[in-house]
């Protein structure tokens, strides 16, 4: 319960049985008759806020609300009781003045709010209400005057009984301030007066259901308190379906689904029915999600690195990861289960309130902010097709690092840097060639040495070449000597179309490099799968790439672009195409001398075209021959932004 220096000394008169003849402006009588229409007891509160001994503030932004300021109370003898005076009283012989250089007498409420170092943040005084004649005009009545006068001999700022317009609120903004415990303390300077004596600052002395002839000068002073408990991290799902909200210590969290939210749930250790609730690790290095949060948490070995250690926070340790696991049971339909990286901000949970459920994900707040609307195109198109885009996202794969095999998701392949030790994708050799259809995403950005010219480039658009003014990225040249390609059937935007020879040049802190052979050939170690790589049940593995260089020939759908980023510039690229790709090439002659009318003709040059030839016939001929292939890649084709 709140504290309190002095209990407010405020009751409402009895209310009287009485006939009226004609209604006159006796200070006694229009407080006996509306007295009772004041509230049962005055009080400061912070909204929004949680109930409880000590309300609970979530949000920056609160408001502290007055339900009734100070007021002033009158008497016709020293022997008459005390009682509230009325407006019209108050307008006629009421104790008025805010002005310091004169008459200082009228009643008022001052809230001042202190933060947990002592420090006051806001002092808010009650507003000069309108005790003219437009003031018993309005609903409700003597409502405060806008604008605010200057201090003058004239100013009410009390309250009155009966429906006129009780109390003021004032804005607190606590953006910045420290979490912990605030106090707010409301002084109410309430005045009496007896017949046409002077005003005085005093309070009556409450006598049963009323005043006494007595009262007691000075203020009324009343404490309260509230702890200021911001949510520590944030989690947003990319495709602005939810997020949690969630603290480490005290450990708690809450949640949304669409356009509901969750109670806010206490991480207690132990929770009925599976031991567990919101855990936390320790770890340094990368962190891959994993596809599935229930089943990470059901072995947290099988997806957290091996340096990853438990975490108890109030022993002065710094978690990087947090689970939660609240799965949903008989006896209540919400629950949320997820894996979070506190230092990104990337996670996926699986989220239900009222039997509604959805699949939560980001990328980390970083990369969401370069891919979200890509990816919310992707998912308003997949589900078109009647695709869940984030069940395809959180697929796994199989990868080769070189040393082992670990499962990873397309999540992952968005989340993380591939060329990122130990926690990327590694493969087991450097060189690798690639034929078949190829898919490759690269993204970098940077954000000193001036802002670029924006320049774009695609498949769909003439000239169908890109020159790149960065250092890294697509250089994209078009064949006028070789023939198009015959596009045949839903595939022709990879399959067909003019002859590109495209390379590329990319960094090692790109934001996204990965490059996969998804149907055909690949000279890397681990399994060629023969089937795109996110479609069930065909799943087997997978051989990524993250480049430094690329060196295709073939056909495809493409675009690369260069845009403006503040000071620096954002780098684009992405091509899916049938054909081969050389990475890493070491040798000083690449895939280009097929487009130069000045090479002379060899016997290897002869032969590469024909390794190409059959490649790309090779592929074509396993589409071709698996119509259900053929379907289900046509429906992933469709979704891609230049298809």
């Amino acid at each position: 319960m709140p504290t309190h220096r002095r209990h407010r000394r405020l009751a409402p008169t009895p209310a009287h049985s009485r006939r009226l003849g004609a209604v006159g402006l006796s200070t006694a009588l229009l407080a006996g008759l509306s007295a009772v229409l004041l509230p049962a007891q005055a009080q400061t509160t912070v909204t929004p806020s949680e109930p409880g001994p000590t309300p609970v503030v979530r949000g920056s932004s609160v408001t502290v609300n007055v339900d009734r300021a100070a007021m002033h109370y009158s008497r016709s003898s020293v022997s008459a009781n005390y009682a509230q005076a009325s407006a019209s009283a108050v307008a006629l012989t009421g104790c008025k003045g805010d002005n310091p250089a004169g008459t200082n007498a009228s009643p008022r409420t001052v809230v001042t709010v202190k933060d947990p170092t002592g420090a006051t943040i806001l002092t808010s005084t009650s507003p000069a209400r309108n005790i003219g004649l437009g003031g018993f005009l309005t609903t409700p009545t003597n409502q405060p005057l806008s604008p605010q006068p200057a201090p003058g001999n004239a100013n009410y700022r009390g309250d009155f009984p009966g429906s006129t317009h009780h109390g003021f609120q004032a804005t607190l903004d606590l953006a910045g301030k420290p979490a912990g415990v605030y106090t707010v303390t409301t002084t109410n300077s309430n005045t009496v007066k007896t017949g046409f004596g002077a005003c005085s600052f005093a309070t009556p002395v409450a006598v049963g259901s009323g005043f006494g002839t007595t009262s007691t000068p000075g203020p009324d002073v009343v404490e309260t308190t509230f702890e200021y408990r911001p949510w520590a991290t944030q989690f947003v799902d990319v495709f602005g379906k939810g997020g949690v909200r969630a603290n480490i210590e005290p450990a708690e969290y809450e949640y949304s689904v669409d356009a509901q939210n969750s109670a806010i749930f206490a991480g207690d250790p132990v929770l009925a029915g599976t031991g567990r609730n919101q855990q936390f690790y320790g770890l340094s290095g990368g962190f891959p999600l994993p596809s599935d949060p229930a089943a990470c948490m059901a072995d947290p070995s099988s997806c957290l690195p091996s340096n990853a250690t438990r975490c108890v926070p109030s022993s002065g340790c710094t978690p990087r990861i947090m689970f939660i696991d609240r799965p949903v049971r008989a006896s209540d339909p919400n629950g949320l289960v997820g894996v979070f990286d506190l230092d990104t901000k990337a996670f996926v949970a699986y989220a239900t309130i009222n039997g509604t459920t959805r699949t939560l994900m980001s990328l980390g707040t970083a990369n969401d902010a370069h891919y979200r609307d890509l990816l919310t195109k992707l998912a308003a198109g997949a589900a078109t097709q009647g695709i869940d885009l984030t069940s395809i996202l959180a697929t796994q794969v199989n990868v080769g690092t070189g040393s082992k095999r670990i499962s990873l998701s397309l999540l992952n392949g968005l989340q993380i840097d591939p060329s990122t030790a130990p926690g990327g994708v590694q493969i087991s050799s450097d060189a690798t060639v690639q034929a078949g259809i190829v898919l490759d995403i690269y993204s970098s950005l940077r954000l000193t040495g001036g802002a670029c010219v924006a320049n774009s480039a695609s498949s769909s658009t003439e000239p169908e070449r890109f020159t790149p003014k960065e250092d890294n990225g697509y250089t994209v040249k078009k064949s006028d000597l070789l023939p198009e390609v015959p596009g045949v059937g839903p595939l022709a935007a990879i399959v067909g179309g003019p002859l590109y020879h495209i390379s590329g040049k990319f960094k090692s802190d790109a934001l996204v490099n990965t490059a996969t052979a998804v149907i055909g050939l690949d000279t890397a170690a681990g399994e060629p799968n023969g089937y795109p790589v996110w479609i069930s049940p065909f799943l087997s593995g997978v051989n990524t790439a993250a480049p430094r260089t690329m060196d295709f020939l073939g056909t495809g759908t493409w675009s690369a672009s260069e845009s403006p980023v503040l000071s620096g510039c954002l780098v684009v690229d992405f091509l899916l195409g049938t054909g081969v790709a050389v990475h890493n090439n070491p040798l000083p002659v690449g895939l280009g001398t097929v487009f130069d009318p000045l090479a002379t003709p060899t016997p290897a040059a002869e032969r590469l075209t024909d390794a190409l030839n059959d490649a790309v016939d090779d592929v074509i001929g396993q589409v071709t021959a698996d119509p259900q292939v053929s379907s289900l890649l046509s429906q992933v084709t469709a979704l891609l932004p230049l298809s």
